[in-house]
């Protein structure tokens, strides 16, 4: 895992259903000393969990950031639980993250990879001008790790090739139940 985070890969981390692969990602955020944000993915996950929402505040409807859109802002771990259940038309979404990470966003401003932010910045354009056009720089640290099952055995949607393609996949087993045991020891 470490390697991936090194090289800016983005990680699924696969198995039977359990704790395991969550505790483990979890528990990577933590050595890595670095924060998490998590989402929990159900078939009734939309886009608007994935971007921003609307929310009132005081007489005041605004959009509110999401985790993934706040994950990649400041730079933190995005932890995606169970992609095997997310809807067909929210992989899209996803996939522009992974991709290229750029995402629109309902209010108007543009999650922007920082390569391309950086060089509009060494082009002559100041942070204000570009806060001004609603471009948002998106954390080189930002890191994607998905926890998802094997489809089949287990109920849920196989990944479509492009969105399976923008992860280094790693199948995680529980352990067993003698590694318990001397654990315990």
């Amino acid at each position: 895992m470490l390697q991936k985070d090194i090289l800016h890969q983005d990680m699924f981390l696969i198995g039977p259903p359990g704790p395991a692969r969550r505790r483990l990602a979890l528990q990577f955020g933590e050595i890595m000393n670095r924060e998490v944000e998590y989402v929990a993915i159900s078939q009734d996950t939309t886009e608007s969990d994935l971007k921003q929402r609307r929310e009132i505040l005081g007489g005041v409807a605004i959009f509110a950031d999401q985790a993934p859109v706040r994950a990649a802002v400041h730079g933190r771990i995005l932890i995606l639980d169970g992609l095997e259940k997310a809807e067909r038309n929210v992989l899209p979404t996803l996939n522009n993250l992974l991709e290229n990470r750029e995402m629109s966003l309902d209010d108007g401003r543009f999650l922007m990879k920082s390569s391309s932010y950086d060089a509009l910045i060494s082009k002559g354009y100041s942070e204000e001008e570009l806060s001004t056009q609603n471009l948002l720089r998106v954390d080189p640290a930002f890191c994607i790790i998905a926890l998802g099952v094997p489809v089949p055995p287990y109920p849920g949607r196989t990944l479509d090739p492009p969105l399976r393609s923008r992860f280094q996949a790693r199948q995680i087993l529980p352990p067993t139940p003698g590694a318990q045991l001397e654990q315990c020891s």
